[in-house]
């Protein structure tokens, strides 16, 4: 079985490689630097609750993507593992925003968007050597305490073989 933490940073790597997702989670970073906020979570040993208040304290724009958990693949010997990944993404202000301007415009982009140097969309990709094409994403509305839009979005991506 892969690292799951490697498939997390491979996802965060094609994401921030579609032009237009990166300009749209672009923001000041409060010391005149211009960052792109598509980010990977790690867990760390010892911290409770930590993905919800990372997802809670995301900066508006960002993407956030994590490890949501692995299971068995299908019982052919060749897909062992499949792995369950969830994508946070909140949205800028409406001052200056850049294209695209509403969540579903940007989980279009998530899912179809082309990173550079890359024929397909994410959903096509192979990853990493050792992994499928995803199953068909999907994605789901939230709300926070705040009563703010947020929205997540999950891959499934299947491993091949035992590795």
């Amino acid at each position: 079985m892969l690292n799951p933490r490697l498939i997390t940073d491979a996802i965060v790597a094609a994401l921030a490689g579609i032009e237009a997702l990166a300009a749209a989670m672009t923001a000041d970073d409060g010391n005149g630097n211009t960052v792109v906020r598509i980010l990977a979570f790690h867990y760390q040993v010892g911290l409770d609750s930590q993905l919800a208040s990372a997802v809670y304290n995301m900066p508006t724009p960002s993407l956030l993507v994590a490890w949501d958990g692995s299971g068995p693949g299908q019982a052919d010997g060749q897909t062992l593992w499949k792995h369950r990944f969830a994508v946070y993404f909140r949205m800028g202000t409406a001052v200056g925003q850049v294209a695209p301007v509403g969540y579903e415009d940007l989980w279009w982009l998530i899912c179809n968007g082309l990173p550079a140097g890359s024929p397909v969309n994410i959903r096509y990709m192979n990853l990493l050597d050792e992994l499928e094409i995803m199953d068909t994403p999907g994605a789901v509305h939230m709300v926070d305490e705040e009563q703010y839009d947020r929205f997540k979005g999950m891959f499934v991506i299947p491993e091949i073989g035992d590795n």
